[in-house]
């Protein structure tokens, strides 16, 4: 891919790396480069959703996998998946994977309970995993539940977002 505004990428010759406003550029670069708004709306939003889905630590394979397999952009999906790291888990993913239990449950018509750490830290490990599978089920309907929602927000903002983008500089796709 090639980038319409180099000059702005590349560290200056004194060896210095690029400040706050390069990083913005490059990121601005994965969806600027391409002339496919759609594609790449449909790349973020399915990294983005894909956050929302049970694989802890396997979003990255994931989202590979679903770029390869429906010819997205990697790097844009990557970047929307991304959006679940560990300083955003606590405030914002661990809330939503709680939401996503409760969720789960109303669907399946169960009851779920929630131990606390401190129960967990003491019960033994056959009673660790009846936690587990009781909590599992729901989970993964919940967490389906919500990485649609995620797609179908992130989806549209995303594609007009780049449109604005591109529009604001200049570079509306034919």
């Amino acid at each position: 891919m090639t980038t319409p505004f180099p000059e702005k990428n590349q560290p200056s010759g004194t060896g210095e790396k690029p400040g706050k406003e390069g990083w913005k550029e490059k990121v601005l670069q994965l969806f600027l480069g391409s002339n496919d708004p759609l594609r790449d709306a449909l790349s973020f939003a399915t990294g983005f959703a894909s956050a929302f889905l049970p694989p802890f630590g396997f979003h990255s394979i994931l989202v590979a996998f679903l770029a390869y397999l429906f010819r997205l952009s990697l790097p844009i999906g990557l970047l929307g998946s991304w959006t679940n790291n560990p300083w955003t888990f606590v405030p914002v993913f661990l809330p939503a994977y709680l939401a996503e239990i409760k969720v789960g449950a109303m669907i399946l018509n169960t009851k779920v309970w929630l131990p606390n750490v401190r129960a967990l830290s003491h019960m033994p490990k056959d009673a660790i995993l009846a936690q587990v599978r009781s909590v599992l089920y729901p989970f993964a309907i919940g967490s389906a539940v919500f990485a649609l929602g995620a797609f179908t927000l992130s989806f549209p903002a995303a594609y007009v977002l780049i449109r604005w983008i591109k529009a604001k500089r200049g570079l509306t796709p034919p």
